[in-house]
């Protein structure tokens, strides 16, 4: 068995007529015959039942084709990911992050990234704390950028700035800069806050904060975005807890209050999978150098 008569079975799975097939993949239609039958004999499967005009896939077959067209893939994915490494200056990267992220460090080591590799393609995912670490451990994304998250011990963390925290509030709240004392104050407030299960580490962090101040928030409104949680803001459905990143560059109507007196800050951090380490190296070493020269303590 190889890759070539793998791809043949896959192609003959598709077309379902041995002389087409053997046409597209270039060999002669006993030739296309004896690997079929030396595929099943070897798996032990009868893969298709065969008439005069056509084929079909057995149930075992259509099996063995959806895994086989996988696994073809992910070779494919392995062999391109290999070429881009080697040659350091193609390929896609992929980021998954926190809006916060994006308001503050980010567009800086995207930026050194495309100086340093201009074929480079970047996607970009806004996601939650699960998110990222899902798709990091399934290797849907490359890196990760997300606020006091709290990884599995095959994710690398690095926290790469700080900030505080800061307390929104519909823009008629009583509440300012001014006569702000404690949280304490909005104990009594509905809140809009990430579900725990989507931003673990997080909303703990969250939490804490409140704990101190002798509550617990009463949670009315769920969500691991920022801008769906600032404008349930703006629109009166409660107040928040956010990054103070979160609001650069945005006219919204809301108040915020610092909160600066308050120990628990904001760590964001740069996540990858530890086993990619290596790989990612020429991407790490970049991103190092730009946060070194990033005014990053907020």
């Amino acid at each position: 068995m190889d890759l070539k008569v793998l791809e043949n079975f896959v192609k003959l799975a598709t077309i379902r007529n041995y002389r087409r097939t053997a046409e597209e993949v270039f060999i002669a239609q006993p030739a296309l015959s004896r690997q079929i039958q030396l595929l099943e004999a070897e798996i032990g499967a009868e893969l298709f039942k065969r008439s005069k005009r056509s084929v079909k896939l057995t149930e075992a077959g259509s099996y063995f084709e959806q895994e086989v067209s996988r696994l073809l893939e992910q070779f494919k994915e392995v062999t391109d990911r290999t070429r881009q490494i080697h040659a350091g200056e193609a390929g896609e990267i992929r980021i998954g992050h926190a809006t916060s992220s994006m308001q503050s460090v980010l567009p800086e080591l995207l930026k050194a990234l495309r100086v340093r590799f201009p074929q480079l393609k970047t996607t970009l995912i806004e996601a939650t704390n699960l998110f990222e670490i899902n798709a990091l451990l399934h290797r849907e994304i490359d890196l990760g950028f997300g606020p006091n998250i709290v990884t599995p011990p095959e994710i690398v963390e690095k926290v790469i700035y700080t900030e505080n925290f800061v307390l929104l509030l519909p823009e008629n709240h009583h509440l300012n800069q001014n006569n702000f004392e404690s949280l304490a104050q909005v104990a009594q407030e509905n809140f809009i806050i990430p579900p725990k299960s989507e931003s673990r580490g997080y909303v703990e962090t969250i939490e804490a904060m409140c704990q101190a101040a002798g509550f617990l928030p009463q949670v009315a409104q769920q969500s691991g975005h920022s801008m769906t949680v600032l404008r349930l803001v703006e629109a009166g459905m409660g107040v928040s807890i956010e990054p103070k990143s979160s609001l650069k560059h945005l006219n919204l109507r809301i108040k915020s209050i610092e909160l600066n007196k308050i120990p628990q800050k904001v760590e964001m951090k740069l996540l990858w999978l530890r086993e990619r380490t290596r790989d990612l190296e020429k991407y790490l070493k970049i991103m190092d150098e730009t946060i070194q020269q990033f005014d990053a303590h907020i």
